[in-house]
């Protein structure tokens, strides 16, 4: 069992976000029909008109929803805009000048005080409700939009920051390691011609060496003919 505020928020609702005939949403006929009978800064058009973007469209019903519900949540005492509006709308879907006119004659009998003067200030209330609830969620989504662009700022300085130093240890890297190449390419060469180096100092140590060797034999020969000659002569 519906409260009669529940019956009304989904009357509302209806109301504002209604179906035409084709099926399409009768949204912005809704607000065109508003224009005939007040100003051009009608409360519907204004307040419920949601952009023409198929992906918002959930997240703008949402927050309709919300707005709806604060606005029966704030429903002043008395016949005031929003009782004009629901009767309006059960009258004629599409409410013409003679609709208009006829509703507010019913609504006069029922509250003789009423004027159209104080329709247009309770709409201007309602209107101020949904403006001020609406500013101040998008003071919200602002401020949170800043933070996430600081937090993505200061993610990239960081990422850059490191993307810089890996970039300069490259540069590094490939500094030293051209550095061990040339080391490797002059150590290489010095292999390729270390036998001529030594080559020539080999050959004359052996030179020496022969010479001793030669020497050598020459006084021993020299030594053991006269130790011969002392053995048998003597």
């Amino acid at each position: 069992m519906t409260t009669e505020q529940d019956d009304k928020g989904f009357s509302f609702r209806r109301l504002f976000f209604r179906q035409d005939e084709t099926g399409q949403s009768g949204k912005q006929q809704s607000g065109t029909t508003y224009q005939k009978g007040n100003n051009t800064n009608s409360p519907v058009t204004s307040g419920f008109q949601k952009p023409d973007h198929s992906q918002d469209k959930s997240l703008t019903e949402d927050f309709a929803d919300r707005l709806h519900s604060l606005i029966n949540q704030n429903n002043q005492p008395g016949f005031d805009f929003l009782e004009y509006t629901e009767t309006l709308f059960e009258e004629s879907q599409n409410p013409d000048a003679e609709v208009y006119k006829l509703v507010f004659r019913i609504a006069q009998k029922m509250d003789k005080s009423l004027t159209p003067e104080r329709l247009i200030q309770s709409a201007a209330y309602y209107k101020d409700l949904v403006q001020k609830t609406a500013d101040a969620e998008m003071v919200k989504g602002e401020t949170k939009k800043q933070s996430l662009v600081a937090e993505k700022e200061a993610e990239k300085n960081n990422l850059d920051k490191s993307l810089k130093n890996i970039i300069m240890n490259i540069d590094q890297l490939k500094s030293q390691i051209q550095e061990l190449q040339k080391q490797e390419l002059d150590v290489r060469n010095q292999l390729a011609v270390i036998d001529q180096k030594y080559n020539g100092q080999f050959t004359d140590i052996e030179v020496k060496l022969n010479a001793i060797q030669g020497a050598k034999e020459q006084v021993i020969i020299s030594i053991v003919d006269i130790e011969a000659g002392i053995k048998s002569n003597l």
